[in-house]
């Protein structure tokens, strides 16, 4: 592959990555805002128990990690990882295993590619560069 085919390529990763992060943004924001109002805004009645702040937070962090990787994508990337796997790994009565944890992962492979094509243009560049001589 070619400098310019691997540089379009990572581009082409880093806006997808991006792209995904604010679809998952708004997907796990409405589930967010949903609990909420279901846990926290009722007129009457008790405060939730611990373990519902306690996912909130993750939640929110989840959250707060996508929205970074919008713009600074190793750091979100790192704390989206970080966040799902405290959100998802930490939920209660849950049967089986949380494949849809998997879903904030799609950024975080895109970027994962998207780094990996950093690396591999100035190589590919440098034997153009080699050939030609």
């Amino acid at each position: 592959m070619n400098e310019r085919a691997i540089r379009i390529l990572g581009a082409t990763c880093k806006w997808t990555g991006r792209a995904l992060s604010l679809l998952l943004l708004v997907f796990w924001g409405l589930f967010f805002v949903e609990h909420m109002k279901e846990w926290f805004l009722r007129p009457h009645g008790p405060y939730p128990p611990a373990w519902v702040w306690r996912q909130q937070a993750f939640h929110f962090l989840m959250l707060v990690a996508l929205g970074v990787a919008l713009r600074w994508d190793k750091l979100g990337a790192l704390l989206l990882v970080l966040a799902t796997a405290g959100f998802f790994g930490l939920m209660p009565r849950w049967n089986g295993f949380p494949w849809i944890a998997f879903l904030n992962l799609a950024p975080v492979v895109f970027f994962a590619v998207y780094w990996l094509t950093q690396r591999a243009a100035p190589a590919a560049a440098e034997q153009g560069e080699a050939a030609a001589h």
